[in-house]
């Protein structure tokens, strides 16, 4: 700590007036960069410090960026995920089968329409009815039974995600949870 602050003193040109600090103290403590780590009267380390060449070029434009970014380090973190909230799952899996059941719906509407327009139903309805089979489609009766469907598919697989996370929460106070590997660039 003396020896620290004596450095700090020599660079800035005050003289230390701790007694017993001579003069070849104050000279040695004067380089930075060779007062680290030793006290007065220690011989210097062997070698000189490793510094950083002032001369050398540092990367520029896009390039550089991209020099740069791989010079670093991704951080990784190891995390340990011990308990899922059941309700969060529930959350989730509401909006996302819900989600899932309006695009289909929108999907089986842009499909039925492309069919009806090329007329594969009318050719289908006349076929029917040369083997002698009266059939009535109602459109409406049809999207409204397969929207139920899937509103009862949505609450189903809901239901499932919920108990396999009431599962995993009591496997993992058994076995420990499940250990994930998190990295970030800095």
């Amino acid at each position: 700590m003396t020896d620290e602050r004596t450095a700090q003193q020599a660079a800035a040109g005050r003289r230390d007036s701790a007694p017993g600090a001579g003069a070849s103290a104050r000279t040695q403590a004067a380089d930075p960069t060779q007062a680290r780590g030793r006290t007065a009267g220690q011989p210097p380390a062997e070698g000189p410090r490793p510094t950083q060449d002032p001369t050398r070029e540092r990367p520029s434009g896009s390039g550089g960026r991209a020099a740069a970014r791989a010079q670093r380090r991704p951080v990784r973190r190891r995390v340990m995920v011990r308990k899922v909230d059941p309700w969060s799952v529930l959350k989730l899996s509401l909006v996302f089968y819900f989600s899932m059941l309006v695009v289909v719906m929108l999907g089986l509407g842009v499909f039925w329409v492309t069919i009806e327009r090329l007329g594969v139903i009318e050719t289908l309805l006349a076929f029917l009815a040369e083997l002698q089979f009266d059939v009535q489609i109602n459109t409406g009766n049809l999207f409204r039974a397969a929207f139920l469907v899937g509103l009862l598919n949505v609450v189903l697989w809901s239901g499932i995600n919920v108990f396999g996370a009431l599962l995993y929460n009591l496997v993992a106070d058994v076995m420990g949870g499940l250990r994930l590997t998190l990295a970030e660039d800095e």
